[in-house]
C-alpha cells in the first residue's frame, strides 16, 4: 500500500506537470486518452506489485496462492471496478470537461470494491474503503459545482493524488504504527 501511494503520487504530480500549471482552461496539452492510459497503467502496475508480494508472502508462510477463497474475492471486486472503470472512461471521454467526474467515479467505484470484501480484508482495508466511497461522492459533487472554474486536468489529478496516493500513504503508515504498537 506504501509503494502504490509513493507511485500515484508521483505520476500525478508528473501529470500535472506535464500539463503546466499555468495552462488556460481549454487548452489540454495532453488528451483524455493519454490521461486515462497513464492511470491505468498505474493501476496495473499497483495491481502486479501486490500480486507478487502476496504471492511472496503467501510462500514465506507455506499458503497456497491460488484459493477458492481469493478467486471469490476478485469476483466480488470485478463489479464494482468494471462499472466505475467503464462509467468514468466513458464519461471522461464523452467531453474532457467531465474527466474530474470521472476520476471521482473510480475513486467510488475502489471504495465500493473494498468494502464488498469487508469480510476478507483487514480493518484499514475496510477503513480505506469508506474514506475512498466518501472522498469520490465528495469530489463528483466538486467537480460538477467547479466545471469551467478550474483546469479539469488539474482537478482529475488531484483527485487521483489524493485518493491513491495520501490516502494510501496515510492508511498504510497508520498500520504499520498500530503493528508496531501492538508488538
Amino acid at each position: 500500500m506504501l509503494a502504490t501511494g509513493v507511485a500515484s503520487m508521483i505520476i500525478g504530480i508528473s501529470l500535472t506537470l506535464k500539463i503546466g500549471r499555468e495552462s488556460a482552461i481549454y487548452h489540454f496539452p495532453m488528451s483524455t486518452g493519454e490521461w486515462v492510459s497513464t492511470w491505468l497503467c498505474t493501476a496495473l502496475c499497483a495491481f502486479i506489485v501486490s500480486l507478487f508480494l502476496a504471492r511472496k508472502q503467501a510462500s514465506i508462510d507455506g499458503h497456497p496462492m491460488n484459493t477458492p477463497q481469493l478467486r471469490h474475492i476478485f469476483r466480488c471486486l470485478a463489479p464494482s471496478l468494471m462499472l466505475g472503470f467503464v462509467a468514468g472512461t466513458l464519461l471522461s471521454f464523452h467531453d474532457v470537461r467531465y474527466l474530474p467526474a470521472g476520476a471521482a467515479l473510480w475513486v467510488s467505484s475502489y471504495g465500493i470494491a473494498l468494502l464488498s470484501i469487508r469480510l476478507y480484508a483487514t480493518k484499514s482495508a475496510r477503513f480505506l474503503g469508506v474514506l475512498m466511497l466518501a472522498l469520490g461522492l465528495a469530489c463528483l459533487w466538486v467537480s460538477l459545482r467547479t466545471m469551467g472554474l478550474i483546469h479539469p486536468m488539474h482537478l482529475a489529478n488531484f483527485y487521483m493524488c489524493i485518493a491513491f496516493g495520501m490516502f494510501h500513504l496515510i492508511v498504510a503508515s497508520g498500520s504499520i504504527l498500530f503493528a508496531k504498537a501492538q508488538a
